[in-house]
């Protein structure tokens, strides 16, 4: 289930709340080390992390860290030291080891122990409970890895995420085309592929387009011949061209 809190043009996503066993060193059965994958949303600009360790079986019943956040102005204000208060205090004193992957590869390699083929985007050695605000290891998909030092106690992780999200970053689609011709072009844009602008471009000359749709429609004929058509696509470079095997002009990606 995904839970919002919204802060005008930013909100608060929670993303995973999960315990995650780690098994003590002599444990006759278990993994002393575990992995867990986060899906971070779209335009996700940073991301708070909470890590509770108690013993293995027992439960943590604190407040969630998405209701702890719900107060964004004083976040904003009082910045990393507020946030380090949100970590549950107790005093039993049990810590793992913990890291954040930006990759299933690095991620694997740690849980099957392959140590020296593995790196780390953000390792916390001997960590105790924290909570942590990070703009780093930013990726669709990030892997949170624990590993237990402990010889003789399991221990359970609870680990939350909440991402902040940034919808103002949703309208940041940038369309570029240049004219790569001698010659002054005239070609149509459109949303829909049904009402279509027309825009005229001096040779030399390049035309950016913002908005916040995730493809257009893009139109140019030459003389009397047909249109040709294509669709378009955010963040890439196109340029008019004369595409002297057809006699026509023309759009390409470079």
């Amino acid at each position: 289930m995904l839970l919002f809190t919204k802060l005008n043009a930013q909100q608060y996503q929670s993303v995973i709340d999960e315990n995650i066993v780690v098994n003590s060193t002599t444990a006759m059965a278990g993994y002393t080390r575990n992995i867990t994958e986060v899906t971070l949303p779209e335009h996700t600009i940073s991301y708070f992390y909470r890590i509770t360790i108690t013993a293995k079986g027992a439960s943590d019943e604190s407040t969630p860290l998405l209701s702890l956040l719900k107060n964004s102005a004083d976040i904003a204000i009082a910045g990393m030291s507020r946030i380090t208060e949100f970590a549950i205090k107790n005093n039993d004193n049990h810590a793992v080891d913990a890291f954040i992957f930006n990759n299933v590869y690095d991620a694997n390699d740690f849980y099957s122990k392959k140590d020296g083929n593995w790196t780390a985007c953000k390792s916390m050695a001997n960590r105790s409970n924290c909570c942590f605000e990070s703009s780093e290891c930013i990726n669709n998909r990030i892997f949170f890895g624990f590993r237990n030092n402990n010889v003789a106690q399991g221990l359970t992780v609870r680990l939350e995420v909440i991402a902040k999200i940034d919808d103002s970053l949703a309208s940041k689609c940038s369309y570029t085309i240049s004219n790569s011709t001698t010659t002054e072009l005239k070609y149509f844009i459109s949303v829909d592929n049904i009402t279509w602008e027309e825009s005229i471009l001096r040779s030399g000359y390049h035309m950016t387009y913002n908005n916040s749709l995730k493809e257009l429609y893009f139109k140019i004929n030459t003389s009397d011949k047909a249109f040709v058509n294509y669709k378009i696509f955010p963040n890439e470079r196109y340029k008019l061209v004369l595409n002297s095997e057809k006699s026509i002009w023309d759009l390409i990606r470079y």
